[in-house]
């Protein structure tokens, strides 16, 4: 796993936070081969939300490339996930790539 924080990575991309940023996510699986799963840090701390709004937060890392949301502020961000599927703004499929990374994790460690 690895967890992606909310700074800035100005050589990766200097305008979002690591966390919601396609493009670190994108170097993270293109350039760097990793397969496994990628976690945000808390979506309900400060430094990611200064770049979006409490019920996008949660969509805008689902569509940057994380498989697992950090949310204590959860029953605003699951709605939000799933009005965001049921409007096709994310896409059934990118849940189903999370969940098998998520459940290939679990599998590896004997959890199920």
């Amino acid at each position: 796993m690895v967890l992606v924080s909310h700074n800035v990575v100005s050589c990766m991309d200097s305008q979002t936070p690591a966390s919601l940023s396609s493009q670190v996510h994108k170097i993270l699986r293109e350039e760097l081969k990793f397969t496994g799963v990628i976690i945000t840090d808390d979506l309900a701390m400060d430094g990611v939300r200064n770049f979006a709004e409490d019920t996008k937060i949660a969509v805008q890392a689902v569509k940057a490339g994380n498989d697992m949301l950090c949310c204590t502020d959860f029953e605003v961000q699951i709605p939000a996930i799933l009005e965001a599927v049921k409007q096709g703004e994310i896409t059934e499929e990118r849940i189903d790539e999370s969940v098998l990374r998520i459940l290939e994790l679990k599998i590896s460690l004997g959890i199920i």
